[in-house]
């Protein structure tokens, strides 16, 4: 699926639904049709809070995956600490998927990502770019990103 309208942060949640909308009327033929249609379906439903993206993120990451993000490889149980102490600094919005390939057991993507810290008055808003690869398995007949391997661009953010 190709993105055909800019995105913005602001339009990001519309194009992530639209785009979810669109890939869920296709026919699932192969394990690698589903595994694209589950990714659109987990950025079509992802939600900005902690508690509404924990949902959405069990749905998806097998309770065993490895997550190589924000800081090095780590369980799922440690990522999702990770994710909370993410969104207790910065409000957050993904963008919809800018491109995605499948290629045997693993979905890449890329997008942007927009952080906006707390607590600040007229916070600056960083966005960067974001590569993932989603190595997909059967877990428990249903199938899972059993791993992650995510990199970003680093975006507008002061590096320390």
């Amino acid at each position: 699926m190709r993105l055909n309208e800019t995105a913005t942060m602001e339009n990001s949640r519309e194009l992530r639904i639209k785009a979810m909308n669109e890939i869920d009327v296709l026919p699932g033929r192969t394990k690698q049709d589903e595994m694209l249609k589950r990714m659109y379906d987990w950025w079509g439903t992802w939600q900005p809070d902690y508690e509404g993206w924990l949902k959405c993120a069990d749905s998806l990451y097998a309770q065993s995956a490895i997550i190589n993000a924000i800081g090095g490889e780590q369980k799922y149980c440690d990522y999702r600490i990770s994710m909370k102490g993410q969104r207790d600094a910065c409000n957050m919005e993904m963008g919809p998927i800018l491109q995605s390939i499948v290629n045997e057991d693993t979905v890449a993507l890329v997008y942007d990502m927009y952080l906006i810290p707390k607590g600040m008055k007229n916070p600056p808003v960083f966005k960067m770019t974001v590569t993932e690869f989603n190595h997909f398995d059967l877990v428990d007949g249903k199938l899972m990103v059993t791993r992650l391997d995510l990199y970003t661009d680093g975006g507008n953010m002061p590096k320390h």
